[in-house]
């Protein structure tokens, strides 16, 4: 399943795509496959983006209350993605110097597209999300349980069983340097 923020971060892209190159630059239109290739291009890019921030964020919320963890998180996390964004919108870019209409019209678009999604999408509208959801948004992470619930995540459970007994591991654990009683 695609993000609202993906689809929304591609749609601007298409839009802003067409807009160049049918109302200023003239042309007839795109060439057929561009919106495709555009369209998986920058959703796989847009969930590779949302799992630096939607992670970062889930991370955060372990240790502190939500609307803080996104406060923190999405501003460590918006400045990685950006840099990154920027590198590859660049190098995208310079496939409009191939003097052909395709390359140009793929440049254009994932140029901007990842411009649009790395600053709007991913730096403002998915913490924004992620804010208005609360907890409820983070799903289908079992991560974003509250700081100190006793609730172990699923997962979790077999590993904190001791071997053979099925009782519960104690929560605390032992001292730097001291050993088991094996």
């Amino acid at each position: 399943m695609t993000d609202p923020a993906s689809v929304l971060s591609l749609l601007a892209t298409l839009g802003v795509t067409v807009w160049i190159f049918q109302d200023r630059l003239g042309y007839d239109g795109l060439v057929y496959y561009v919106p495709f290739t555009v369209a998986v291009l920058l959703i796989s890019l847009g969930a590779d983006y949302n799992v630096f921030v939607v992670g970062r964020i889930w991370e955060e919320a372990r240790r502190r209350p939500l609307r803080d963890a996104i406060a923190v998180a999405a501003s460590q996390a918006s400045r990685a993605i950006t840099v990154a964004g920027v590198a590859l919108a660049t190098s995208f870019a310079l496939l409009a110097l191939i003097p052909l209409q395709q390359f140009r019209e793929v440049a254009v678009a994932m140029a901007a597209g990842i411009i649009i999604d790395a600053v709007i999408a991913r730096s403002l509208l998915v913490p924004a999300l992620v804010a208005l959801f609360g907890r409820a948004g983070m799903w289908p992470g079992r991560n974003a349980h509250a700081a100190g619930s006793s609730r172990v995540p699923r997962r979790d459970r077999a590993s904190a069983l001791r071997a053979g007994t099925g009782e519960p591991v104690a929560d605390v654990e032992p001292a730097r340097g001291a050993q088991s009683a094996g």
